[in-house]
């Protein structure tokens, strides 16, 4: 799985999505490619109740998206 998110990843932050603008305030927590990829591996995983994706993503995901 962790190839296919990287993969994902690559492809959403090169091809699919425009780049960010500068904006002022505090930056971003997670860019749109990195919140699509979460989603992606949510549904992957079968987490379909958030308190159970909440306590399931750190240990499966959590060193792709620090």
């Amino acid at each position: 799985m962790d190839a296919l998110l990287t993969a994902l990843y690559v492809h959403l932050d090169d091809h699919v999505l425009p780049s960010p603008r500068r904006r002022r305030g505090r930056p971003r927590l997670l860019t749109d490619a990195e919140l699509v990829c979460v989603a992606v591996a949510q549904v992957l995983l079968s987490c379909d109740a958030e308190h159970r994706w909440l306590r399931l993503a750190p240990a499966r995901i959590g060193h792709l998206f620090p």
